[in-house]
């Protein structure tokens, strides 16, 4: 039997930013939600490095929150020191024996950068045991044309790598990728075959072979998405540790302890749900207003809400609430309004009184039941709902512009362009929404 860690998306070094209370967890150290992720972090690996007949850990991609694509700050001093600890914590209680295998997510990544901050804090050389693969690991190996993998001879496993790469956001790779990715295709059974991947089938960062059973590996680890997921009978997302946001907030988040038996290659799938971790109240509270409710009304329901967390010491980082307010009903642009400023009212008298609420963070959204469904839709589905051919329908509008000079341009590149722009633009929105 061979035992395996299977996490992901730890993101240290997050920090709820919109609508929180201005306060330190630990004073010029850490911030309240982030210290949060530290500590389970740390008491996670401890468990972990406890386990009996570990064979491996896998970490599926982004340790880190920062650096990302949308921001360019390294993370915060905290995150280092607290995943060097955790290394620490490993590899002392495993006695160096265990090899704890990592690859690049999205997340902790300078782009354009041959190094990334888990290289620049950490000394290779204290870890020997300590494995790490990076985008440009995959991208040189895509221009060898070799495959991208570690073997352990000893234990008769094999790890094929897929850092994460938006190979379809780079023309010249998509090709190149398709003909490179035959090479993780395993050859033979004498070894157990185990993918470990970062991206996802809804933004198109998890190529098709990875996503589908076609390859025949005996599990594929995958990173990305944050909620536990079972994607078919051996793919799987752990997850986070912890919900970062109040849509994550309804899933469930975990690591896996995968029992692999070497002859059957039968899987037997421990899932260990971490979100119970967590120390305070991380709640959404909805309302259905309308019209003719008045703003008194509505002011009233929402302190009775608050009340409910009011303390007799105050604040306090480590139980202090997360609070998500959704309004919905028949809204007049006047009704939107009015809510508006009744939160930010309502918000400022909250934080103003540190004293009384137990609040860490406050914010709202607002919908019309008439948008429902264009809310609810997701950014694939966006395409689709606005054109009902887009590739069609847009090479038709791009021909009918450049029908004067339609020679002096090539229309089915044009026409791709235009695609891959639209559907980028979705993607980005679709990430960017808080919900």
């Amino acid at each position: 039997m061979v035992k395996i860690i299977h996490m992901a998306d730890t993101h240290l070094g997050y920090r709820a930013r919109r609508g929180t209370v201005n306060k330190w967890a630990v004073d010029n150290y850490s911030k309240p939600y982030e210290q949060e992720i530290y500590d389970t972090f740390l008491k996670v690996i401890d468990k972990i490095s406890h386990i009996k007949d570990l064979d491996f850990l896998v970490h599926c991609g982004d340790i880190f929150h920062h650096p990302s694509k949308y921001s360019s700050y390294p993370p915060p001093e905290p995150a280092r020191r607290i995943l060097i600890q955790g290394l620490q914590i490993f590899f002392e209680n495993t006695n160096n024996k265990v090899p704890f295998i990592y690859i690049e997510g999205n997340h902790g990544v300078f782009r354009g950068y041959e190094y990334t901050p888990f290289e620049s804090h950490i000394n290779k050389d204290q870890y020997p045991n300590l494995y790490y693969f990076k985008e440009r690991d995959l991208i040189e190996a895509i221009r060898s044309n070799r495959s991208l993998s570690i073997e352990f001879p000893d234990k008769k496993v094999r790890f094929y790598l897929f850092p994460y790469f938006e190979f379809k956001s780079f023309e010249i790779y998509e090709s190149a990728y398709d003909n490179w990715i035959k090479n993780q295709q395993p050859n033979d059974n004498e070894f157990i075959n185990i993918a470990i991947a970062h991206g996802s089938a809804g933004d198109e960062t998890l190529h098709s072979k990875v996503n589908s059973n076609d390859f025949n590996y005996d599990y594929v680890a995958l990173g990305h998405e944050h909620g536990f997921k079972r994607v078919s009978k051996n793919h799987y997302y752990s997850g986070c540790l912890l919900p970062m946001n109040f849509k994550e907030k309804l899933e469930n988040q975990s690591y896996l302890i995968v029992d692999i038996n070497e002859k059957t290659r039968e899987l037997n799938i421990d899932t260990k749900f971490t979100d119970n971790l967590i120390n305070r109240s991380f709640e959404l509270i909805h309302h259905e207003t309308n019209p003719k409710e008045s703003t008194s009304d509505l002011e009233t329901w929402i302190q009775d809400e608050l009340d409910k967390f009011i303390s007799k010491d105050g604040f306090n980082s480590a139980t202090s609430a997360r609070l998500k307010f959704n309004f919905y009903g028949e809204m007049t642009t006047e009704r939107t309004w009015q809510i508006n400023e009744l939160m930010l009212k309502i918000r400022r008298s909250c934080f103003s009184q540190p004293e009384k609420y137990n609040i860490l963070q406050l914010i709202w959204g607002i919908s019309d039941i008439s948008e429902t469904f264009e809310d609810d839709i997701s950014a694939g589905i966006i395409q689709d709902y606005i054109l009902e051919k887009p590739d069609d329908e847009f090479k038709e509008f791009v021909q009918e512009k450049l029908s004067e000079d339609r020679t002096h341009y090539d229309v089915d590149k044009l026409t791709k362009f235009g695609m891959d722009a639209i559907k980028k633009a979705l993607r980005i929105m679709e990430k960017e929404k808080e919900v």
